[in-house]
């Protein structure tokens, strides 16, 4: 399958996934079911919450990648505030030109719009540059679906395909969406530049992926 398929395949499975999610959670009763939903979400984050507090018992500091969502993503900022309450230093994407720039959060400053087209909301806290992720132990991250094979599709600027490879090897990435959003191994299409995911955390529970995360109350996928 050459690259130009392949790119229009992503297209249209891309229009059709954000489609479904807006139909479920917009509008004010999927709003409603969106927030039962995070406090789901964060109930099945336990796994998460130990990765964090080893790393800070062995090194004193964490640092944690999240985003800000938009109304119909699945809401990751219940969990993002409880890392950095336990003492996680969480950082959040923000534009800056070809690459993504973190910003670090506080756990409680309000967020404020970003300059960036199609960035949402951003901390107002300090800007750490493009490499912070290379002192990350956990990225939290967003995406449009995620398959059972780890391949993520996200919303098509290949911010996060650049991104990623900053963080060090053994750094799990942890995909936050609805439980529709995970599907069947092999139906999104992954191209060399696709990094793939090592978890999925929805409303469902924790689906692992790959060896990166030793959690044993997680359900394997």
């Amino acid at each position: 399958m050459d690259g130009a398929h392949i790119t229009e395949q992503k297209r249209a499975l891309r229009r059709r996934l954000r489609e479904q999610r807006t139909r479920a959670y917009g509008g004010p009763e999927g709003t409603r079911r969106r927030e039962v939903e995070g406090r789901a979400l964060l109930r099945h984050a336990a796994a998460v919450r130990a990765l964090v507090e080893a790393a800070l018992a062995e090194h004193g500091t964490a640092r944690v990648a999240a985003y800000h969502p938009t109304p119909t993503e699945a809401d990751v900022m219940p969990l993002a505030a409880e890392l950095a309450e336990l003492g996680a230093q969480l950082v959040f994407p923000a534009a800056a030109g070809h690459e993504l720039e973190w910003i670090t959060w506080d756990g409680h400053s309000a967020f404020v719009p970003s300059p960036g087209k199609g960035f949402g909301h951003e901390p107002d806290g300090r800007r750490l540059g493009p490499g912070a992720l290379s002192e990350a132990v956990l990225v939290l991250a967003p995406a449009v679906a995620v398959d059972r094979k780890g391949t993520r599709m996200g919303h098509g600027a290949g911010y996060y395909d650049r991104a990623l490879p900053h963080r060090p090897a053994s750094t799990p990435v942890v995909a936050v969406i609805h439980p529709a959003e995970l599907l069947e191994p092999g139906i999104l299409p992954r191209e060399a530049h696709d990094v793939p995911i090592d978890a999925v955390l929805t409303a469902e529970g924790l689906h692992v992926i790959s060896d990166h995360l030793a959690l044993p109350r997680a359900r394997r996928s």
